[in-house]
């Protein structure tokens, strides 16, 4: 029988372009997930181990520094947890990173009533007509299409999130 050790768990999320009506509810998920996750498990994510931090540097290094410490948090990850509701550059960005190291991905989003798209019909210069490749309207496909990706976990309330994903996380562990 294997020991399950300690795991890194980088929980990515969008932050920049949550709807701020919503902000709140939102951090408050982000929280409660990284809580969830914590018992035997070494979690980091943004709003506490990045974001904090870079309010107390100058403005002209911001952007190097968020880029230089949540690439750091990824590359020492086990598994990355992507809390998914929102589209995000860099999120997207981290899951990439994730990808590159061969960093397994549980993606997990909500329904907010706000962040599902709708396809639309639009015409090329060739005249030809298309309607626009949206999948369920919460994910681009480019994120689904990621090969690491272990699950996808549609979110309704915090418990059964968390046993969800505790239960991949054993998989992991046990591997």
């Amino acid at each position: 029988r294997k020991v399950c050790f300690l795991m890194n768990i980088y929980i990515a999320c969008a932050l920049t372009h949550v709807p701020r009506e919503i902000f709140h509810e939102y951090s408050n998920w982000i929280h409660s997930l990284a809580k969830g996750l914590s018992q035997n498990n070494n979690v980091k994510y943004a709003l506490i181990n990045s974001d904090p931090a870079l309010s107390k540097r100058p403005e002209s290094n911001k952007s190097r520094l968020c880029y230089i410490w949540d690439r750091d948090m990824v590359e020492k990850s086990d598994v990355i947890i992507a809390e998914c509701s929102f589209p995000s550059t860099g999120l997207g960005i981290e899951l990439q990173i994730a990808e590159q190291n061969n960093i397994p991905v549980i993606i997990c989003y909500k329904d907010y009533g706000i962040n599902k798209t709708k396809t639309i019909e639009y015409v090329n210069p060739d005249e030809t007509t298309h309607n626009l490749q949206v999948g369920e309207g919460f994910i681009s496909h480019m994120v689904l299409g990621l090969p690491n990706i272990l699950d996808v976990i549609l979110c309704k309330d915090i418990d059964n999130t968390c046993r969800k994903i505790k239960i991949l996380l054993d998989m992991i562990n046990h591997n």
